[in-house]
């Protein structure tokens, strides 16, 4: 290969893994709230399923924090801690990001089908694979570190929906 093509190459992978880091972020807490609110504030039950989901979104935090708190796994790019704080950030083991996304999306997604909104259903499976997707590719988690946050989230998910029928 020339060396313009290799700089091309070199350029496309930039660029992908920028593209990725951005959706990533989609698992952020304070977007994945903004995401919920604009998602339920035109829903007549909006004042029943907010507090319910904000609820949930705690408990999913306070879970899977714990769990990378006392069963501490090092993620895939070896990020290093001084602190409790930073250990359980620098946990591989549940991805908090997989378990947040899949229980808010899996949710709301719930709510919207109930309410007859079926186009943006599919759309919201969709993030929550490829936000999984993304924490792999950014060696934030290994493959199973997702699949566990994708369990964890759904458990959630379907625990509290089966507690409110």
């Amino acid at each position: 290969m020339e060396d313009k093509e290799v700089e091309q190459v070199s350029l496309k992978k930039t660029k992908y893994a920028e593209y990725i880091r951005d959706f990533t972020a989609i698992g952020n807490p304070f977007l994945l709230l903004l995401v919920t609110l604009a998602t339920l504030s035109s829903h007549p039950q909006f004042k029943t399923y907010f507090p319910i989901l904000l609820a949930g979104f705690f408990l999913n935090e306070i879970v899977c924090s714990a769990i990378k708190y006392f069963w501490h796994k090092p993620r895939p790019n070896g990020q290093k801690f001084k602190n409790g704080f930073e250990k359980i950030d620098a946990g591989s083991f549940p991805s908090i990001h997989s378990s947040r996304i899949s229980f808010v999306y899996l949710s709301l997604s719930y709510i919207q089908y109930m309410a007859g909104n079926l186009l943006i259903v599919p759309v919201f499976l969709i993030v929550i694979v490829v936000v999984g997707y993304s924490r792999v590719f950014l060696k934030k988690h290994f493959l199973v570190d997702v699949l566990a946050g994708y369990f964890f989230g759904s458990l959630l998910f379907f625990t509290i929906t089966f507690l409110l029928k």
